[in-house]
């Protein structure tokens, strides 16, 4: 039955490609491929000399133009220079992402439907151009201005990096004159010397800035502490977070995270246990139980009680073992109790909404291991660098958390991503060049539906159906709430058949309207790459299938519309 479903499948997709391309009446061509890039390549010329003449191509790329530099000028962040990095990158590309979202839907949707309106496309299909063709070439001259509006965004969006950091190399050097005392030649090698720092970061005495510092101006390391001491507060958090931005955010980073053990055996007995005490519940399924019972596996294997430890193993590439080379441990702990201010073990107070955290790093039997024992806040992301020579030959890293808390909650972490260990993979350029080709991959979904919707409706009908298709494909997590489909609303005992059809539809719009799985900009904003396999993943499953799928209806849509009939 398997087979016959397969050839039935096959026979039906060659029904299609046939009826698609063959030749229809009223058309020239049909199959025909010679010469078919130079009558491609002029219905894009033609597409893309329209939109620049119907202003809506300039309209949107003066928007862009005019507000990466007014984010420049306007972003703060947190304060620090990392911040309002941060913020320029995510305000900068976000933005041109949803202007270029915008454009492609008025200007695709506008291709078809006001040539067919204004009659101009009777000069196209009297040629000898097939309609495969004609779509073809506007799609791609769509894209073309795409990729043009957008690679001028991530260069503006690199060039107003850097001047950021420009901007914060001669502040610092006009500060060290001017506070610190040194020379104009000792700032300016104090600052270079920034390049080189090494080895784990930390604050204090013991910094890397410190020793480097010290290497450029021939300073001890105490004369150097006295000279960063002479300057204002804000700009010594400044250098810190500058240092944290060039090893943490103008750089490529992958990550690995702890891997959920096989609990099949454990789910199992646990079954077993409960059906011999008879505590099934009666209206649940095998599966749901089983299901359940995972998650609370799952839960005791994320959550750290007061004074015991919890050990990960992590498995990634072989780092490279030079000081120059940068890992970090980024978590986010969450406390089942309210952390209000006390007193630390041995003196000292802890903050509030903070847990006190001891973190091993690599293997304790050898004197490679790294211990780090200090409060941490909770809730919110945390980041601190390790040795590289924590990390084992063939890639293991062994990682263990101890809570010893003295106010009582537990430790939770959301694994897998509640916990991971960063590494550095490429550059922060070829990082850019990533997020340049992931932000394309949903505007060419948009493209090719806009054409699509161009075949058979108006220009208005059409950008207000795209429109609404974009904008409910962006918020399909608050649809998802809104219908009570998520867990955290519903909880296993009353998930019946009305909410599995709930959720499977709300599953299946959000399926049929995705245009992309990935979130390149904030990867940027944190120092990470998206990654060639997941630029190939969203590539073949949003551009190759869908919007392949698309062009395909489009085309049948066009094909079959009659505009003009050849009279012989």
């Amino acid at each position: 039955m398997l087979g016959l479903g397969c050839l039935m499948g096959l026979v039906t997709l060659v029904y299609v490609l046939r009826r698609a391309f063959g030749r229809q009446e009223g058309e020239i061509g049909g199959w025909e491929f010679r010469g078919a890039w130079g009558r491609i390549a002029a219905v894009a010329r033609n597409t893309l000399a329209e939109g620049l003449r119907a202003k809506i191509a300039s309209g949107f790329a003066v928007l862009i133009l005019v507000g990466i530099p007014l984010f420049w000028l306007t972003a703060e962040g947190d304060g620090t220079v990392k911040g309002r990095t941060q913020m320029f990158m995510t305000y900068a590309l976000g933005f041109t992402g949803f202007v270029l979202a915008l454009l492609t839907i008025f200007f695709s949707c506008r291709s078809l439907s006001f040539e067919v309106a204004s009659r101009q496309i009777y000069a196209t299909i009297s040629k000898p151009i097939p309609r495969w063709q004609i779509l073809a070439g506007k799609w791609i001259g769509i894209m073309t201005l795409n990729v043009v509006l957008l690679a001028i965004a991530c260069v503006a969006t690199y060039a107003g990096t850097s001047a950021i950091v420009r901007g914060f190399r001669t502040h610092l050097t006009h500060e060290l004159e001017t506070y610190g005392g040194l020379t104009p030649q000792q700032a300016t090698d104090a600052v270079a010397a920034l390049d080189r720092v090494k080895g784990v970061g930390i604050e204090g005495r013991e910094s890397p800035i410190v020793y480097a510092f010290a290497q450029a101006i021939g300073y001890s390391q105490q004369q150097v502490v006295d000279v960063l001491l002479r300057l204002p507060e804000v700009t010594r958090v400044d250098l810190r977070r500058f240092d944290e931005l060039r090893r943490q955010v103008l750089v490529g980073r992958a990550a690995v995270s702890p891997d959920i053990p096989d609990l099949t055996e454990a789910i199992d007995k646990r079954y077993a246990q409960l059906e011999e005490e008879g505590r099934l519940p009666e209206s649940w399924t095998r599966g749901k139980v089983r299901e359940q019972i995972e998650k609370n596996l799952i839960g005791d294997y994320s959550t750290v009680p007061p004074g015991t430890w919890r050990r990960w193993k992590l498995k990634g590439p072989v780092p490279e073992k030079d000081s120059d080379y940068i890992m970090s441990v980024r978590f986010k702990v969450h406390a089942t109790a309210k952390m209000y201010a006390a007193a630390m073990p041995g003196g000292g107070t802890l903050e509030e909404d903070t847990m006190l955290c001891v973190w091993g790093i690599g293997d304790p039997t050898k004197p490679t291991f790294y211990e780090l024992r200090e409060p941490f806040a909770v809730d919110s992301f945390t980041e601190y660098e390790i040795p590289v020579g924590c990390v084992e030959e063939d890639g293991t890293l062994l990682v263990a958390f101890a809570n010893m808390d003295p106010r009582g909650g537990d430790a939770v972490f959301n694994l897998p991503g509640g916990l991971e260990v960063l590494y550095r993979v490429s550059s922060f350029e070829m990082s850019i060049f990533q997020v340049f080709l992931a932000l394309l991959i949903p505007i060419a979904c948009l493209a090719s539906f806009g054409v699509c919707a161009s075949t058979f409706l108006s220009f208005s009908v059409g950008t207000l159906i795209i429109i609404t298709l974009f904008v409910i494909s962006s918020s399909m997590g608050f649809v998802a709430e809104a219908l009570a489909v998520t867990e955290e609303y519903v909880p296993p005992q009353y998930q019946d058949l009305r909410f599995q059809l709930r959720r499977l539809s709300v599953d299946t719009i959000g399926w049929a309207l995705s245009i992309g799985d990935c979130n390149p900009v904030g990867q940027l904003r944190e120092g990470r790459v998206v990654g060639w396999p997941t630029l190939w993943e969203n590539c073949w499953k949003f551009v190759l299938l869908k919007s392949g799928a698309v062009m395909l209806i489009a085309l049948l849509v066009f094909r079959r519309r009659e505009l003009a009939a050849v009279v012989v």
